[in-house]
């Protein structure tokens, strides 16, 4: 299924999340993947790599990614025997959802200005 705006309906009741999100947020299925594999708990780079099969390297451009488009966040962890672990945790559910809404008020607005311009007037 070709992923754009004009199959957005057909893919919200074929019940498609990954599509929505690969559409809205620019992802890849793979960066949607990690967003709802670390919403649950914490991950390592270590173990989020595991979880997609890609190296380290690879994996921590991924998950700068989802970082920049803030689906996810980093936690730095002191170790008790000394050192740092990062962690990252995805953004509640709850948020995203709220900027899913406020994307969905603007594009509306943006929609309703698009059907009333006369598209013959508009510079090519």
């Amino acid at each position: 299924m070709e992923k754009c705006l004009v199959n957005l309906p057909r893919v919200l009741e074929e019940g498609g999340r990954c599509e929505i999100f690969e559409c809205l947020f620019g992802l890849k299925p793979i960066h949607v993947r990690i967003y709802f594999y670390t919403l649950k708990e914490k991950r390592t780079i270590k173990e989020i790599a595991a979880y997609v099969n890609r190296d380290r390297t690879t994996t921590v451009r991924l998950v700068q990614k989802i970082i920049k488009q803030g689906l996810l966040k980093k936690e730095t962890v002191v170790l008790t025997q000394g050192g740092i672990k990062n962690e990252y945790i995805g953004i509640k559910q709850e948020i995203v959802k709220e900027r899913l809404g406020t994307v969905l008020g603007e594009l509306e607005i943006a929609m309703k200005n698009l059907l009333e311009q006369n598209w013959l007037k508009i510079p090519d």
